[in-house]
């Protein structure tokens, strides 16, 4: 009886989930903050540390959110750094590019989910690492149904608002929805809403979760 239930649970489960939004960063592309700080670092011939002090949460926060355009992110970063300083704005976005790392195997996932599932994405970005990197070479774009980026909705994780946005725009429901993210953060916000979540950790993690949830998933090797 015990193995019956648990059968039915896994089945039910299996038809509430309908799609299943992947954050980017972490989670479908590693992320190498330290590559960008160093280089930064390295071309404005400064510490790390003040590299780090220079950059702030708000101007961050305003930049993948579209309240600032690229080149008042630029500016206004360069302008917190000790002056005079000669970081140039091409080293500058040269930096930002080495945040992105490779592929992660999970867009091997992705890929496969497609086949069953509406796929979209929900990430806090920006349009430079979307439109000059991400879509120029990554092709895991052309298996999702929509993407929700924090540059293009002014909000960002863990923000409610965000999360209703992308009800809206996939025509889904919370009870039939599953968030993939890497910060427990965004992860709490989802729950909150109803969302069904798995927090991501590692890829075997991954796939055990989808499993708990009924979903069938494939090798990462």
């Amino acid at each position: 009886m015990k193995i019956a239930y648990f059968n039915y649970m896994y089945a039910q489960k299996h038809k509430m989930v309908k799609v299943i939004f992947f954050d980017i960063g972490n989670v479908l592309i590693n992320i190498y903050p330290e590559d960008c700080i160093q280089y930064w670092a390295d071309s404005a011939d400064l510490k790390k540390e003040e590299i780090i002090k220079a950059f702030s949460a708000d101007l961050h926060n305003n930049y993948e959110t579209g309240k600032i355009s690229n080149e008042e992110f630029f500016y206004g970063f360069k302008s917190a750094l000790p002056q005079p300083c000669c970081l140039k704005k091409s080293d500058f976005w040269r930096g930002w590019d080495k945040l992105l790392g490779k592929e992660k195997k999970t867009i091997k996932l992705l890929k496969f989910l497609s086949m069953d599932y509406n796929i979209w994405l929900l990430s806090n970005t920006n349009p430079k690492h979307i439109n000059n990197k991400l879509k120029l070479f990554s092709d895991f774009f052309e298996f999702i149904n929509g993407a929700i980026y924090s540059f293009e909705v002014g909000l960002r994780k863990p923000d409610p608002n965000i999360y209703s946005k992308a009800l809206k725009s996939s025509n889904a429901v919370a009870s039939e929805s599953l968030l993939i993210d890497d910060l427990i953060e965004n992860i709490d916000a989802a729950k909150k809403l109803g969302w069904n979540t798995i927090h991501y950790k590692n890829d075997n993690l991954l796939k055990q979760e989808l499993q708990v949830l009924g979903i069938e998933t494939l090798e990462l090797n």
